[in-house]
């Protein structure tokens, strides 16, 4: 766009594809900032060599989306599992809390727990202990079988530890259910594969 200026201006050579430059050339530059705009960055995921063993084995298909979801650049979403964290809290609805309070994850870690794989979901909260262990069994039946959720606070926030139960319930995806919202409006929820 710079140089279809330039160029119709005669200040660089090529007046003859000035303004294709221009005509094309701003619509794409208005595209681009909307989407560095949009772009919700990747978060942090630190891992242990034994949960890198135990994956393979261990983890639930859920983990695994969530795993991938959640360390890759997203467009257009408030933050990371937005319309998951909205579904288990029910925020704005009488008796749950306000949109402001919305915990906003800020880091995964992949450990092992008592021999079993963990997925650690890390969040900045300013919800009470107590409101997150009133939800513990919504977040636990959210995130699917095979898995258990244990709520632990830190300074940060709150610690939702996902630990695979070693049943293989939730591994292999041989039951097709919804998981994640879709990736935009209007489309649908995305499925484990």
């Amino acid at each position: 766009m710079v140089y279809g200026f330039g160029a119709y201006f005669t200040l660089l050579p090529g007046t003859d594809v000035s303004s294709v430059l221009l005509i094309y050339g701003f619509p794409i530059s208005i595209l681009g900032f909307a989407l560095s705009y949009a772009q919700l960055e990747p978060v942090p995921c630190k891992i242990t060599k034994a949960a890198y063993e135990l994956r393979a084995t261990q983890m639930t298909d859920i983990q695994k989306q969530i795993r991938e979801d959640t360390t890759r650049y997203r467009y257009g979403d408030e933050q990371h599992l937005d319309e998951a964290l909205d579904r288990i809290w029910k925020f704005g609805r009488a008796g749950n809390p306000p949109k402001k309070m919305c915990p906003r994850l800020i880091g995964l870690r992949e450990e092992v727990i008592d021999g079993a794989y963990t997925l650690v979901l890390e969040f900045e909260s300013k919800l009470e202990l107590s409101v997150w262990e009133e939800r513990q069994p919504k977040i636990q039946s959210f995130f699917g079988p095979g898995v258990i959720a244990k709520i632990v606070q830190t300074e940060q926030g709150v610690d939702v530890q996902l630990i695979s139960d070693g049943s293989g319930a939730g591994r292999g995806g041989a039951e097709k259910k919804d998981v994640l919202p879709p990736l935009l409006p209007g489309l649908k929820a995305r499925q484990q594969q």
